[in-house]
């Protein structure tokens, strides 16, 4: 919980009456690994905020499994449209890691927003937040391959190097085959390397280089030496 009122206090600072007012409205969630928190057809009624675990959303088009997005924690996470339509989801969401969340439901929420004008500052600014985001996932898809995975690896690294997080389920976030994936995963690898190599390259030669001795120079100290012995 002390995380969402850091959230929330950088967006602006909370009022001692909200911030008494949202502890009272929140409720703690717990999502084993693999539980589904929202289904497919069902009323989103919660928003809620990851204080630990990954979720994704699963759409399904054409009978395939799609993924939609991955939240991480410090994430807020709710189907948008079923939420604020109230209408059916068309996505299921689910828990890839055993989670904790902290949630508030739809009435509630806008019960804080009438009481409470201030909050709806905060409501704003979370919404310019994710809203990009969603738009930019929408049009990273619509990209070359190499593109999507050069997307992955600026806005979200850290999915790559998490156990519950598989090729295949990367794969389909960005909208490829497996098989692409890993190819573009390697290519992605290599050309780290060589920008690496080429980065090194750069700081040493920029370093002085040590002088050659030669021969006449090394025959002058000799005589220098002679002279004084």
């Amino acid at each position: 919980m002390e995380e969402l009122f850091r959230l929330f206090d950088f967006i602006h600072p909370l009022s001692p009456e909200l911030k008494d007012y949202l502890i009272s409205l929140l409720t703690p969630l717990s999502y084993r690994k693999k539980s589904v928190i929202l289904e497919e057809g069902q009323v989103a009624d919660r928003i809620y905020f990851i204080e630990r675990g990954l979720v994704r959303s699963v759409r399904f088009e054409k009978g395939k499994e799609k993924t939609a997005w991955i939240m991480k924690e410090g994430d807020v996470m709710l189907s948008v449209e079923s939420f604020f339509g109230q209408i059916p989801s068309l996505e299921r969401i689910e828990a890839l890691e055993d989670c904790e969340l902290q949630s508030i439901t739809h009435g509630q929420l806008y019960e804080a927003y009438l009481k409470y004008p201030e909050f709806n500052l905060h409501r704003a600014v979370i919404l310019e937040k994710y809203y990009p985001q969603s738009e930019a996932r929408n049009r990273m898809r619509q990209m070359k391959a190499r593109d999507k995975f050069e997307y992955l690896m600026m806005t979200q690294p850290e999915l790559i190097t998490r156990k519950s997080v598989s090729d295949k389920l990367l794969a389909s976030y960005l909208g490829v085959t497996p098989g692409t994936y890993s190819l573009q995963k390697s290519r992605f690898a290599n050309r780290n390397k060589i920008g690496q190599k080429v980065e090194n390259k750069k700081r040493t030669s920029g370093k002085p280089k040590p002088k050659k001795t030669t021969n006449s120079s090394k025959k002058i100290r000799n005589r220098k030496k002679n002279d004084k012995a």
